[in-house]
């Protein structure tokens, strides 16, 4: 499905963005159902652009004038950086290294855990240098 899903697993008070995506988007039973699953990482140009791609029609055309990845996909950069034309990118890394700690980090992995297995997702680099550089 390319369509947004909204299941009723979890309260409408939770922030869609803290809930795992495997379970909110009820994807760890039903990956193979959906047509795209993309990831946010640093190659998140390259996952518009297959997107945009798969799917043709105005596609691209909107997904370059809010995200800007065309030049990016040209260019060949695999580092979504937030310096992109369409700015979206916040600097998340740099972010969550001021606001959390390593046990705030530690008990995030263990919450999205599911995430990271069903979408086989690796840890970030700013994770592992966070718990690699704390004395438990």
């Amino acid at each position: 499905s390319f369509a947004y899903t909204h299941t009723s697993l979890f309260s409408t008070k939770w922030n869609a963005h803290f809930v795992p995506q495997a379970l909110h988007c009820d994807l760890y039973r039903n990956i193979d159902k959906y047509h795209f699953v993309g990831n946010m990482g640093g190659d998140f140009h390259f996952d518009l652009d297959r997107m945009a791609t798969q799917f043709g029609g105005q596609i691209p055309e909107v997904l370059n004038g809010t995200f800007g990845y065309m030049d990016n996909v040209k260019n060949g950069n695999h580092n979504n950086t937030g310096k992109s034309v369409g700015g979206h990118a916040k600097h998340a890394a740099e972010k969550v290294k001021r606001f959390y700690t390593a046990r705030t980090v530690r008990k995030a992995l263990e919450y999205l855990s599911i995430d990271y297995v069903t979408l086989g997702l690796s840890v970030p680099d700013w994770a592992k240098e966070m718990l690699k550089n704390d004395a438990l």
